[in-house]
């Protein structure tokens, strides 16, 4: 099952996150970072065997 949309899926963790749920990939997640404001950018990560892309919410200073 392949996820090629470009838009992130918003995610949430509860525990922990390891495994993708649109593949069942269980060894973790590659990490990009998109720019949203001039000082700040946002994590995506990507799946390494499907390439789902997920948006935990979260933000990095950069």
């Amino acid at each position: 099952m392949q996820n090629k949309t470009t838009k992130p899926v918003s995610i949430k963790i509860e525990q922990e996150l390891h495994k993708c749920p649109n593949c069942g990939y269980e060894d973790g997640f590659h990490t990009s970072f998109v720019r949203v404001t001039k000082e700040a950018c946002r994590i995506i990560l990507i799946c390494p065997s499907c390439h789902a892309r997920y948006d935990p919410d979260w933000t990095v200073d950069a």
